[in-house]
């Protein structure tokens, strides 16, 4: 009984699946031949595009925009979706026929082949120095296109793509040449194929809706003032050391094609400005907008302690005055600082370049002699000259070997040994009589800081150098120079013997002291705020993007101090607001500044170069003299005596006083 009734299931459970199979099969035959789904109603595959985020920007104390964003369209080309040989040909054709239309410039794809007159020619080797095949030839292997002849390999390579002879086939092999070679794996990623703002120019690629070549929007830099280059610095495409090893990009979490700083405070700045990628999912319906799985976040904005006023102001002076002083045979730099910050205000190199244009007219920025691209105002070193004095005097009152009052009697010259120094004053037969310290930083007696730095020693002099910063990085965020201060050591590296006359010429700032602009103004600052070393920097403050409101703030931190007396302090301030009065260069440069009632302290220097036959010219300041606000260093090269550099302090200075005023 039971028997049968378990072959009864049986045979009904084989009827269900037979009847089943059967069903299936019928309907999966009226759905792929006798009803099949048109390829244009199919639904599009999903997929997951990357979204750039916006690098955040960097701003002056004030908020203006130094390195600002601006929404362009990237025409994306990926290779191994875009179809091969005469397909691949037709899509190149179209997107050169595109450009042509807009009149959009696309990127060079990098094609070995340039035709002239006479045919085609290979613009590159085609096998590297240790016999590789390069690039090109690996992909004409591949083709089986033969390499013997350029005029044979390119009649090849558009036949076999398709492509007509003329100009917009050539254009289109270019084009094509970079897809090509990631199809054969010869090089990897996706190819940015153009940049640009213009809206029409992307509608017309996204509507030819060619397989593998997409559109999307992100951010390129833009400056709006043209300011600041040599600080601000430069984005780039990351290298692969640095995707490796180098900054070790790869550990920090960024893609291969991210756009990185890779120079001043784009590069210092770089975790703050950095913005984190978003994701986007296309399919169906909803291919044109998205659905965003992860939306971009953009980076933050940095602001700057630069005042974009002063910047301008001190780029034009250098701009408008450096040729003047020194015919156009070297460069200029300005520095300014807040002396109870250590905050740059500005910080300018002559000359300079359009950070715009800074791709395009680099290989000109290069070869120019007075070589514009080179920071001097952070890299550049210079003999201090008697801007150094105020070291000299410092150590000279501190240590007790003078006062205020004491004095030295300057006949034009000083024998030490069995060497002579001058003063400046001899070449015209004069001297300076009896000289106190004020007397001396006044007339920039050498004799008077001949003696006292003979009686300090070269070590005293340099410790007090270095307790104002002088031979010591800054501590600014940017490259820069650490500068040297004279002295048996650096000497003894030099191959050369350090004499005891050697310190006479230490004391009045020549010898091997070299030191930046920058350090130089932060020694003024220095000494103008009583004698309180602030490490200098850049950085103000970091916000969100296009939110004032402040995530962090730099807080200025104390590098070190200098042992000065009140009443020291104002002997070297008396001399160096006696220097203005007793110049006529001086004088006149700050005359504005007097009528308004600001009193200027400054100190004039003209270092000697071994070689040259003019002088550096050396001017350092700072104002109001009673209450100091503001500090500031001045260095032409070749620009001969400092006093002729003042008129580029009172132009700066002059923009201060209005900004003070407002």
């Amino acid at each position: 009984m039971k028997g049968r009734l378990l072959q009864r299931r049986c045979r009904m459970l084989s009827v269900l699946t037979v009847l089943f199979c059967v069903v299936f099969t019928l309907l999966l035959w009226d759905n792929q031949m006798v009803h099949p789904i048109p390829p244009e109603a199919a639904p599009a595959p999903a997929t997951v595009e990357t979204v750039k985020a916006a690098r955040g920007r960097l701003l002056d104390r004030k908020g203006r925009p130094l390195a600002d964003n601006e929404t362009v369209y990237q025409v994306i080309l990926d290779g191994t979706a875009m179809g091969s040989g005469r397909a691949l040909g037709e899509q190149a054709e179209t997107l050169a026929e595109l450009c042509r239309r807009r009149e959009i410039a696309h990127n060079a794809g990098g094609l070995p082949l340039t035709w002239t007159e006479e045919g085609a020619v290979f613009a590159q080797p085609l096998f590297q120095q240790d016999g590789t095949p390069a690039r090109f030839t690996r992909l004409c292997q591949a083709l089986d296109i033969p390499t013997e002849h350029a005029p044979d390999t390119a009649a090849a390579l558009l036949e076999y793509y398709g492509l007509r002879g003329d100009e917009t086939g050539r254009e289109a092999l270019d084009i094509l040449y970079p897809c090509a070679l990631r199809q054969r794996d010869i090089v990897g990623n996706t190819w940015n194929f153009a940049e640009t703002t213009d809206a029409a120019f992307a509608a017309m690629v996204e509507e030819r809706n060619l397989p593998g070549v997409r559109v999307c929007t992100t951010t390129r830099r833009i400056y709006p003032q043209s300011a600041a280059a040599h600080l601000l610095g430069q984005t780039g495409a990351i290298t692969a050391e640095n995707w490796k090893s180098g900054e070790n990009y790869r550990e920090r979490g960024y893609p291969m094609d991210a756009v990185v700083g890779v120079s001043g405070a784009e590069y210092a700045f770089e975790q703050e400005l950095r913005g984190e990628d978003g994701t986007v999912t296309r399919t169906g319906e909803a291919r044109a907008e998205g659905i965003y799985a992860k939306a971009p976040q953009p980076g933050r904005d940095v602001w700057l302690t630069l005042d974009l006023d002063l910047q301008q102001a001190a780029e034009q002076s250098l701009a408008q005055h450096t040729q003047a002083l020194n015919g156009g045979e070297g460069g200029s730099a300005v520095v300014v600082m807040d002396v109870h910050t250590g905050g740059v205000l500005a910080a300018a190199s002559w000359p300079s370049f359009d950070p715009a244009a800074y791709r395009e007219d680099y290989a000109r920025l290069a070869r120019d002699k007075n070589r514009p691209l080179f920071n001097r105002a952070l890299l550049g070193t210079y003999a201090p000259g008697s801007t150094y004095k105020m070291v000299t005097a410092s150590a000279a009152l501190d240590t007790g070997i003078i006062t205020p009052w004491d004095t030295v009697t300057c006949h034009g010259w000083m024998d030490y040994l069995d060497t002579r120094f001058h003063c400046w004053i001899s070449r015209s037969g004069g001297r300076h009589g009896r000289e106190t310290v004020s007397d001396a930083l006044r007339d920039s007696c050498n004799v008077f800081f001949y003696t006292v730095g003979e009686q300090l020693g070269i070590d005293t002099l340099n410790q007090y150098a270095q307790a104002y910063g002088l031979g010591l990085p800054t501590g600014i965020e940017l490259a820069e120079s650490a500068g040297v201060n004279a002295g048996p050591d650096y000497a003894r590296k030099r191959g050369r013997i350090w004499y005891p006359g050697n310190t006479l010429s230490a004391a009045i700032g020549q010898s091997d002291n070299q030191f930046t602009p920058l350090q130089i103004c932060a020694y003024v600052s220095t000494l103008a705020n009583g004698g309180t070393r602030y490490q200098t920097h850049l950085l103000q403050q970091v916000t969100d993007y296009h939110d004032p409101a402040p995530l962090s703030a730099f807080q200025p931190k104390v590098l070190g101090t200098v042992s000065l007396s009140e009443e020291n302090q104002k002997a070297i301030v008396r001399g160096m607001c006696a220097s203005v009065e007793a110049s006529a260069a001086l004088s006149q440069a700050f005359e504005p500044l007097k009528e308004a009632g600001v009193t200027v302290a400054a100190k004039t220097g003209s270092a000697q170069v071994a070689g040259q036959e003019h002088a550096n010219g050396l001017f350092v300041c700072f104002a109001p003299a009673e209450e100091p606000e503001i500090a500031l260093c001045v260095a032409v090269e070749k620009g001969g005596a400092g006093a002729d550099t003042a008129v580029i302090a009172g132009e700066i200075l002059g923009v201060w006083q209005q900004i003070r005023g407002q």
